[in-house]
């Protein structure tokens, strides 16, 4: 064989084992490829990632119909501070706190702001609900009544007619205060009038004393009256308890607690915003409320700058909004206890918690 014959044959073999080797890594990658989980590279691949939860739907019902008082509330939904906490809340009125415990305690609202006498006599009597923010420290109740019914000690409360609204704070702690002072109740005439009706019937002269926070009705009353009215206010005689404020179920503080710190960390922050502009406070009160519309601007004012003057007690003077003293928890429930309104003297952990109160 000639020698150009065996470099010939060798050439083609060399060739061939390369066409060979090249054709069976080409069949091994292909194959490696067909059992590799494609993915997507560039702006398609974001819409793998994980999507915003759905809000959830809250309600909060309030301890009466719309007024002034509330406008913290409503600020805190107006400006968004619920749906920053991922948040959709919804604000119900009342009809009275006697009225609305009841609700919550049967989970038939979520949370509520209640006058915090009425849900320790509520949870006295074993409903399942615990106070997660105090939110009015000092208490801005009072008796009002024209100068001439010369009333100056609830002693002088006999001889006289009261209107009481079934359900409200003041109608839920009368017997109470009634025992303290040593009032003979049958010598008051207690008048039940819807709330829409109190305060003409006090005007008209229908009922010689009308129970009234002087954060809300006083203002209304004076100016809609010629006359001086005075006021005889329970905590100045030895009645002082912690006022207003955020409950909710037992079962939401165990099961949802995330919901419940959000839901306080909103509404502080309505109450922050509404101390830095009350103005901004009247102009969403309003909104909820044609009879508020329709009410002179200076008075509303006025109103929702005492409703923020009653955050903070004594005792939690410099504490973050919504923060609990267990001084002020001590005088409510000695007091509750005392005069009767709750058979056993509860303890300040059977009633409120400042676990889900912001730190600042």
């Amino acid at each position: 064989m000639s020698t150009f014959n065996i470099r010939f044959r060798g050439t083609f073999l060399v060739r061939l084992v390369t066409i060979l080797l090249i054709l069976t890594f080409a069949l091994s990658a292909c194959a490696q490829a067909a059992a590799t989980p494609q993915t997507t590279e560039g702006p398609a691949a974001t819409s793998a990632q994980p999507t915003q939860p759905p809000m959830d739907k809250v309600t909060m019902r309030l301890s009466w119909r719309w007024k002034a008082e509330f406008a913290p509330l409503v600020l805190a939904v107006d400006k968004g501070f619920f749906k920053e906490q991922n948040i959709d809340m919804t604000l119900l009125e009342g009809k009275g706190s006697g009225d609305v415990l009841p609700l919550v305690a049967q989970k038939q609202a979520d949370f509520a702001y209640l006058n915090l006498t009425t849900v320790a006599i509520g949870i006295s009597k074993g409903m399942p609900v615990e106070v997660v923010a105090g939110l009015m420290g000092k208490n801005p109740s009072a008796l009002a009544f024209f100068a001439d019914q010369n009333i100056k000690k609830p002693k002088d409360l006999e001889n006289h007619s009261i209107a009481l609204a079934p359900g409200e704070a003041f109608d839920v702690i009368w017997p109470s205060f009634a025992k303290k002072w040593n009032i003979d109740t049958s010598k008051v005439q207690t008048v039940n009038l819807d709330p829409t009706a109190k305060n003409q019937a006090f005007l008209g002269g229908k009922v010689d004393v009308l129970p009234i926070y002087v954060n809300n009705e006083l203002p209304q009353l004076r100016v809609n009256t010629k006359k001086q009215i005075d006021t005889l206010v329970p905590a100045e005689w030895g009645f002082n308890t912690i006022a207003n404020g955020l409950i909710t179920h037992d079962d939401t503080i165990r099961d949802n607690p995330d919901l419940v710190r959000r839901v306080v960390a909103a509404t502080a922050k309505g109450y922050q915003y509404a101390l830095d502009h009350p103005d901004e406070a009247v102009d969403a009160i309003i909104k909820r409320s044609n009879e508020l519309a329709s009410q002179p601007h200076d008075v509303l004012l006025e109103q929702v700058k005492a409703t923020l003057d009653f955050i903070h007690s004594d005792n939690t003077k410099g504490k973050p909004i919504g923060w609990m003293s267990d001084k002020d928890w001590n005088n409510t429930l000695d007091l509750l206890y005392s005069s009767g309104a709750t058979s056993t003297r509860l303890k300040n952990s059977d009633v409120y918690t400042n676990e889900f109160v912001p730190s600042k």
